[in-house]
């Protein structure tokens, strides 16, 4: 019996204005249907902490969608090069590095790639949209700042487990 290897392309953009940031990302299945649409406003942080926070989360719910192949689409250039290796993660980001890294490779196969905003357009368009009206999310900030064991630990414990 084959197994089935579900592949999903993930979209990512991040936007910054005002001194706040918002993250867009797309989730799209085999098919190619949209499975989810999230736009996120955070405060003042930098746009690849914004990014990496918005990777995080998203890798997470395409997990529980099923995913076991993921293709991550991105027009953020720093973080994917952080990723591919090509220039030195800054201190501040380290724990978010290593836990996107340990997500990725919780998948049987991943790819990140850089494409042009352009054909980014709608989860640009989901960030400019959480920036345009949402206020910054105060809501689960420190969760997101967590090392991956607390974060599942606390998830698990607000799920009565």
């Amino acid at each position: 019996m084959q197994v089935r290897a579900h592949t999903y392309d993930l979209f990512l953009s991040a936007v910054a204005r005002d001194g706040r940031t918002a993250t867009g990302t797309v989730l799209r299945g085999e098919a190619g249907n949209t499975l989810r649409v999230i736009g996120r406003a955070f405060g003042p942080v930098p746009r690849v902490q914004a990014s990496y926070r918005a990777l995080l989360r998203a890798l997470w719910n395409a997990r529980s969608l099923g995913a076991r192949r993921l293709r991550i689409h991105t027009d953020d250039v720093e973080l994917v090069a952080q990723l591919e290796g090509d220039i030195e993660v800054p201190a501040e980001l380290i724990g978010l590095h290593l836990q996107v890294r340990a997500m990725l490779n919780a998948y049987r196969w991943s790819s990140v790639q850089l494409i042009p905003r352009e054909q980014n357009a709608e989860a640009a368009l989901a960030a400019l949209d959480a920036l345009d009206r949402h206020p910054a999310d105060a809501d689960g900030e420190e969760f997101d700042t967590l090392p991956l064991w607390l974060s599942s630990e606390l998830t698990a414990a607000g799920m009565g487990r």
